[in-house]
């Protein structure tokens, strides 16, 4: 008995892990436990971002906004969540270029026989521009070093049609792909998963800017659900509220001389609401 509620307590920690890596939005695929997403304002929006997107976590959330880049621009991601599992990310983008890393550790989990997972993940994207569209691409590399080691990698396409005030995105995730390949030659291959997403953006006055916009996430694949969320900038004060499949989200936003601070809070019935945050500079 004693055994058995080990085992449970291993599987429940590994289970909160996978869960909260994708914020609860019941995605499948695999390496999704890096799928967290490298922005707490993406978060904010509901994880509505692959068309509104225009900051340094493009490499991750659409690599066809790279086109659009201008100078160099460097995000910082964090999280911490249910006592020991942490999160982090750390994106780089250049004109057409851009870089990203990223990890999940869940601690140590203490019983019978200690356990602990941990995968990182990194990605390299390229994006260019065609009058109002863009095209990029971005190769993701994924890793798992606990409990056992392995790794693949996916290549995911992507276009961003940029109309000034719509804006319409595509993103497919692992057109192409390499099995995820495990030591004791186990393999778990990607799921091709499409998402599409629209986003309007409105300026009634100087400095002051409406943006919305909505997101279907998953299709082609085994679960979808839809993101969607609304952001308010007045100069450098932004606040945003979205919804991401599961339950709402919040966000709030401080910008000045090219540094950008970002919290977003999801709202969780199953496993407890969280915070997180994220630091921009643009150079």
């Amino acid at each position: 008995m004693k055994h058995c509620r080990s085992f449970l307590a291993v599987t429940a920690s590994v289970v909160l892990v996978m869960l909260s890596a994708v914020s609860g939005m019941g995605m499948s695929l695999t390496g999704d436990t890096l799928d967290l997403g490298p922005s707490a304002r993406g978060l904010g929006l509901g994880g509505a971002f692959t068309a509104l997107v225009d900051d340094a976590t493009a490499v991750i959330h659409n690599p066809a906004a790279l086109g659009w880049q201008t100078g160099v621009g460097l995000s910082s991601f964090y999280a911490r969540q249910f006592g020991g599992i942490t999160y982090g990310s750390l994106s780089l983008a250049m004109p057409w270029f851009g870089l990203n890393a990223a990890f999940v550790d869940s601690g140590l989990i203490e019983g019978d026989t200690p356990f602990r997972y941990a995968s990182q993940a990194f990605a390299a994207a390229a994006g260019v521009p065609l009058g109002p569209f863009g095209f990029g691409a971005r190769w993701r590399y994924f890793r798992t070093s606990s409990p056992s080691t392995g790794a693949g990698w996916s290549l995911d396409p992507a276009i961003l049609l940029d109309l000034e005030s719509i804006r319409a995105a595509m993103l497919v995730e692992s057109i192409a792909s390499q099995s995820m390949t495990y030591a004791s030659g186990a393999e778990e291959a990607f799921e091709t998963s499409v998402r599409i997403g629209v986003a309007a953006m409105l300026s009634p006055a100087p400095d002051v800017w409406w943006n919305a916009a909505f997101e279907v996430v998953g299709l082609l694949a085994t679960q979808t659900h839809i993101a969607a969320g609304l952001e308010a900038w007045l100069g450098g004060l932004g606040a945003r509220v979205g919804f991401d499949g599961v339950g709402p989200t919040f966000g709030l936003s401080v910008r000045f001389n090219g540094i950008q601070f970002d919290w977003a809070y999801a709202m969780r019935s199953d496993l407890g609401n969280s915070h997180r945050a994220s630091l921009n500079f643009q150079f």
